[in-house]
């Protein structure tokens, strides 16, 4: 049914054409969607009985914490359980499960909807779209910024924030102080939290995860550049992050910022509305924004997109395409991205909007927050998570080694020849080297 009436759909569930109200062509159509507790998916809760009340299909939402949300879509993917009609994906995830065939390819809803798909960061459609079909719609740019007290800084004689790691540790070492540390950092062990922080150390080291992606899929988790990037980290880690770092996620790093706790953070983008919360945070009016440090190799921002994606064991594609094309049209992403703290927008078009850049400029004195947001973007590491089916388990085990080596468990080298070999086996297992 990808014809004229769902380009109608799309069109009138965007732009709410009033005659299109008595069509409701999804009439009795039940979709669930299996998301994450974040703003974007609260924004789109907010205003989903738009789409309901142009399509008559009921949208039902099942929303988990993050970890447990990719958990929970691997485990319904693989299943070819019809249960959930949209799922969330990591960008960086959709190669695992397009061979399988566990995803609908998206181009022909595109195509007939004549959805504007090229007003989104190439970038962003690019980490979508295996061997040329787009699997799924991003809705979240994500990447990570330096945010940093520029009152403190300025008192202690700096007048301007780290441009590599070397001096992020150096400038630490004269930040610290008995009752702030210095930094907050992400030490939780997995792909999302630690590995997400850790890989700009590595790849500004001049390390990388394998030889040569994708011809040489030899690993070099335990090269010397790598052992010196997870010696910086682990640094920053014992000597000048918050108590607690090993363990810590994004939630911890948010709130330590938020309560003025630490001079230095380098953490996501988004967020930042939730950093500079008037009703909790301290550091509203205080902050500076910019690029991420990098090393001797050069800068390399984290990068990935998130999205939603139709799972091919729906009943429901049409309509699960139709809810996602009206999530992410250009009306509704500019009326969740100005009326709430959602600002990781994936349309150019927002960017460049006057509404969007008084919302969410955050000029302190420091530098607009945006044009640090938009300048990170511009250096995001390509391929910053390897596309390939089998990356998550490789870096989680690189995650869960640098955590051995930030408790002290084993030195940095003695953790990553560990992972080195385990991630060898992966390779082996998934028939990459022989």
């Amino acid at each position: 049914m990808k014809s004229t009436l769902f380009a109608t759909t799309i069109l009138a569930a965007s732009v709410a054409v009033p005659a299109f109200g008595a069509d409701k062509p999804f009439d009795g159509v039940t979709l669930r969607v299996l998301s994450t507790q974040q703003p974007w998916d609260a924004e789109v809760q907010k205003r989903v009985a738009q789409f309901e009340e142009k399509t008559g299909a009921t949208v039902e939402f099942d929303l988990y914490a993050f970890g447990q949300t990719v958990q929970k879509v691997a485990v319904e993917l693989t299943s070819k359980s019809p249960a959930y009609d949209v799922v969330f994906l990591e960008a960086s995830d959709v190669p695992r499960f397009v061979p399988g065939g566990f995803l609908e390819p998206l181009d022909g809803y595109v195509e007939t909807a004549k959805f504007d798909i090229d007003d989104f960061i190439p970038s962003t459609i690019a980490a979508e779209t295996v061997d040329g079909k787009l699997y799924g719609i991003p809705y979240f740019a994500a990447t990570q910024l330096m945010y940093y007290r520029g009152d403190v800084l300025k008192a202690a004689g700096f007048d301007a924030p780290p441009k590599t790691f070397e001096e992020l540790i150096s400038m630490c070492g004269k930040l610290q102080t008995q009752d702030m540390p210095c930094t907050a950092l992400r030490g939780k062990a997995n792909t999302s939290e630690n590995i997400w922080y850790w890989t700009q150390i590595l790849y500004g080291y001049g390390g990388h995860w394998v030889k040569d992606f994708p011809n040489d899929m030899t690993p070099t988790i335990n090269s010397p550049e790598a052992v010196k990037a997870a010696e910086a980290y682990v640094k920053l880690l014992q000597d000048y992050s918050i108590p607690g770092s090993a363990s810590a996620g994004y939630d911890e790093v948010v709130v330590a910022m938020q309560q003025a706790n630490v001079a230095i953070a380098i953490e996501g983008a988004p967020l930042a509305g939730r950093i500079l919360d008037p009703k909790l945070s301290k550091v509203s009016g205080e902050l500076g924004f910019a690029v991420t440090p990098g090393g001797p190799a050069g800068v390399f921002a984290p990068f990935s997109a998130q999205g939603w994606n139709v799972n091919a064991a729906s009943r429901n594609k049409e309509a699960a395409a139709a809810f996602i094309l009206w999530a992410t049209s250009k009306e509704i992403v500019k009326d969740i991205s100005t009326n709430s703290s959602f600002l990781a927008v994936t349309r150019n078009s927002i960017w460049a909007d006057a509404a969007f850049e008084a919302k969410h400029g955050y000029d302190f004195g420091y530098g607009s927050f945006t044009k640090a947001y938009a300048a990170t973007l511009a250096v995001g590491a390509k391929d910053y998570r390897l596309p390939f089916a089998e990356f998550r388990p490789m870096a989680d085990r690189v995650g869960l080694a640098l955590q051995e080596a930030a408790v002290g468990k084993k030195t940095a080298q003695q953790a990553l020849d560990d992972a080195q070999a385990d991630v060898t086996t992966i390779m082996k297992r998934a028939g990459y080297l022989k």
